[in-house]
């Protein structure tokens, strides 16, 4: 496959002219370019690997190099070396990255031991998000791709991502750096007594 990158470059160039502020409009159309090429570099960068063979040397990928897990204790914490993206950014390369990097970082776990399974388990999902001018508008928890992480937890580490068999908590925090989203599964039942109490209390007021 080839793909231009540059020619991408000069797109986005092109909507942000020297000499004066870019319009709104142009603004819009920078953003989706911006999220094109974002695509395109992951496309190139799958390309290389399976030419390479980079793909049959599972700590060479690009996915190894974004991603670390390990088991603490009976819980598993995953590490992914950048923020969730928004839903709308989740074009289909962005999605199989995840995807890549989040499997790899299942199998970096699974080497130090193996992996729990929970009936119903508690995923907890931190997202470090670089700061900007304007990232109070763009850190929205109910527009970012929570679902492809729980997706891929389930099947794993517990049966299904329905109210039986999971809960999940998601929390989001400024970093000066890249950004990073860290996602912790553990056993429900070290959160059930906290929540047990506060439905009862509620159930008798």
């Amino acid at each position: 496959m080839y793909i231009n990158l540059r020619k991408t470059l000069r797109d986005i160039e092109r909507r942000l002219p020297e000499g004066r502020e870019p319009t709104q409009e142009e603004l819009r159309q920078a953003y989706g370019t911006i999220l094109r090429l974002r695509s395109q570099i992951l496309a190139v960068l799958r390309d290389r690997e399976d030419f390479e063979g980079a793909a049959g040397q599972r700590n060479n990928t690009f996915a190894a190099q974004m991603s670390s897990g390990e088991v603490c204790g009976n819980a598993v914490m995953l590490t992914i070396r950048e923020p969730l993206p928004a839903q709308k950014e989740l074009t289909a390369a962005v999605e199989e990255h995840w995807v890549d990097m989040m499997h790899t970082a299942f199998r970096k776990a699974a080497e130090q031991g193996p992996l729990p399974r929970f009936q119903k388990a508690m995923v907890e999902i931190h997202i470090a998000t670089p700061r900007g001018s304007d990232n109070a508008k763009v850190w929205d928890t109910s527009n970012r791709a929570i679902q492809v992480i729980l997706n891929n937890l389930k099947g794993i580490f517990f049966p299904d991502d329905d109210m039986e068999h999971m809960a999940f908590a998601v929390t989001g925090y400024w970093t000066e750096g890249d950004g990073y989203t860290t996602i912790r599964v553990s056993d429900f039942s070290e959160w059930r007594p906290v929540f047990h109490i506060h439905h009862e209390h509620l159930k008798s007021s």
